[in-house]
């Protein structure tokens, strides 16, 4: 695959890992009662119990994530104001709390 394979593998990553969070938020935008709702859960929920095909892509999303924050921390940040560290230490909070903290809802 070379030297392209390199670069352009963690972007396929993290695009899946966009796709399958779009399935999961538009089931509950859309609701049980809506077909599309229903379908997108059932799918979103598939995919994500099988950790071999989404381990990667939570890896690449994670390393992005820590990349992104090292360059707000760090003088070089673009943004004078604190809040974008605060957001992103939330939002990998609020990632880390529904993890383990929020356990498996019993099925239906």
């Amino acid at each position: 695959m070379g030297v392209v394979g390199l670069v352009v593998r963690p972007f396929g990553y993290l695009a899946f890992l966009v796709a399958v969070t779009a399935l999961r938020v538009a089931s509950v935008f859309l609701g049980e009662r809506d077909e599309l709702g229903f379908f997108a859960r059932r799918l979103a929920e598939r995919v994500w119990r099988y950790p071999e095909v989404t381990r990667r892509s939570v890896q690449t999303g994670w390393v992005l994530w820590a990349m992104v924050l090292a360059v707000a921390v760090s003088p070089l940040d673009p943004l004078v104001t604190v809040w974008d560290e605060v957001a992103l230490v939330a939002v990998g909070l609020g990632v880390l709390w529904h993890r383990l903290l929020g356990g498996r809802r019993a099925e239906r």
